[in-house]
Formats: structure tokens, C-alpha cells, sequence
């Protein structure tokens, strides 16, 4: 069944869909994210693995029930509850109105968009022609927008479009590979969390300052997401997201 975000204009939108059908998507309503942790915690990031943890624990807590809607606030409430580190049942002690499904419907929702903007961008990869970049160049710069923009820059020169892919491929690599290790050494930090915190402000921070931000970097998880990119998969207006954030 598709998955429906409820607006206050109750439009809906279904996971399911064509990149071409994604790029001709109808601007919704400004998304208010916030960025502050209104919750207890350990105030580091969730793992990869803590983050699959918590999606298993959501799907224990939602009974089977196969809900298909969750509201703009379930991913706030989402997002929140991955970037200071709480597991469900930390979350719902103290924010006793969310409710399971609703969250994991949000993060199925998201993860479902960022796979299709990732394999966007990984087939203008492998096929860097001005025709790929068209069609795909839209639903990959959910994910890179700087990046998306400057090839497009190339589009009507083959030979340089093709060299500058290139050249971007790699620093998207690099600047994932670099992020990557980052997060390596916050699983490392498990038991210590002083450091824990520490290396939590490298990710992210409410400047958007931090390594998930970099224009290079390619999130390969729902928790890495930030404000922006969220904004952009979820089709928000991102200028207004910019000026609420």
C-alpha cells in the first residue's frame, strides 16, 4: 500500500512513482523542522545500527499494523529522536503522543526517496550524457543540489559534462568515505559518552555546519539526513525550510 503524507490541505503524495513523476511533483507547504533536541538523552547520534535497531523496535511496537499516513510532525519527531540517540521506547516516555507506526511510516517514506535519489545519481554516474542528466539530474539533486546544479552548467558540451562528472563522482566518494569514517569512530565512542557527544557536533549542529551537510556528501541513511535534503525529498518549499531552520 503507498504511503500518504497528510497536509493541512490534505494532499497526498504516494512513495511509488517515476523519477519523471517525481520531478514534475507540485511544491508543498513549507516544512517547519526543527532542529533543537526537545528530549532527554545521551544527545549523540543513532548508529547505522542503532538506526536499524530502532526501525525493527517500531515495527515490534506497531503491532503488524500496516498504517499507509503519518504527518509533516512524525518526521520532525523522527529525525529528532535519531539525531540525540533515543531507541522508541526512550521516545515514547517522553513524547507519549507518537505513535509507532505513524514514525516508521515516515522513515519507510524517506528511505523509499532516497534510495530512488540515490540510484538517480548513480546512473548519471555510470551514464554522464547531457539526456541522463535530464531526466535523472532532478530527482538526484534531492540529494545534491550543488552538485546537480554545477553539472548542469556542462550540459550542452558532452565531452565536458563527461570530464566533470567525473571529477564530481570522486568528491562525492571521497567526502562519503570521510563521513563515513567519522561514524566509525562515534560506534567506537559506544562507551564513552563524553566523546560520543563530541563527535556528535561534527554531524551536525543547528548552523548546519556539520559533515552530513557537506554539498558533496551522499546520505546513505535515513539519520544522516538533514533539514534541507529532508525538505527536498519530501518535495517542501526549500527556501522556506532554509529561513525556518
Amino acid at each position: 500500500m503507498p504511503t500518504r503524507i497528510i497536509e493541512p490541505t490534505q494532499r497526498r503524495s504516494s512513495t511509488t512513482r517515476t523519477t519523471s513523476a517525481r520531478a514534475a511533483k507540485p511544491a508543498m507547504r513549507p516544512a517547519q523542522v526543527e532542529v533543537a533536541n526537545p528530549w532527554a538523552g545521551r544527545q549523540s547520534p543513532c548508529t547505522a545500527a542503532e538506526e536499524l535497531a530502532f526501525v525493527d523496535e517500531l515495527e515490534v511496537l506497531s503491532g503488524g499494523h500496516d498504517v499507509d499516513e503519518f504527518e509533516r510532525r512524525d518526521v520532525t519527531v523522527l529525525i529528532t529522536a535519531l539525531r540525540c540517540g533515543l531507541m522508541p521506547d526512550e521516545l515514547l516516555a517522553q513524547a507519549p503522543g507518537a505513535r509507532p507506526a505513524r514514525l516508521l511510516a515516515a522513515h519507510r517514506e524517506l528511505e523509499g526517496r532516497r534510495l530512488l535519489a540515490e540510484h538517480a545519481w548513480r546512473t548519471i554516474v555510470i551514464d554522464p550524457s547531457p539526456l541522463t542528466l535530464e531526466r535523472f539530474g532532478p530527482c538526484a539533486a534531492e540529494l545534491l543540489p550543488a552538485v546537480i546544479s554545477q553539472l548542469a552548467t556542462c550540459v550542452h558540451d558532452t565531452l565536458r559534462l563527461v570530464a566533470a562528472t567525473e571529477d564530481a563522482a570522486d568528491q562525492v566518494v571521497r567526502a562519503t568515505r570521510r563521513v563515513q569514517m567519522l561514524e566509525d569512530r562515534l560506534a567506537d565512542a559506544a562507551n564513552d559518552p563524553e566523546r560520543a557527544r563530541e563527535l556528535g557536533t561534527l554531524f551536525y549542529d543547528v548552523h548546519g555546519q556539520g559533515a552530513w551537510s557537506l554539498p558533496t556528501f551522499l546520505p546513505p541513511r535515513v539519520g544522516s539526513l538533514v533539514p534541507l535534503r529532508i525538505a527536498s525529498l519530501l518535495g517542501d518549499d526549500v527556501a522556506a525550510s532554509r529561513r525556518a531552520s
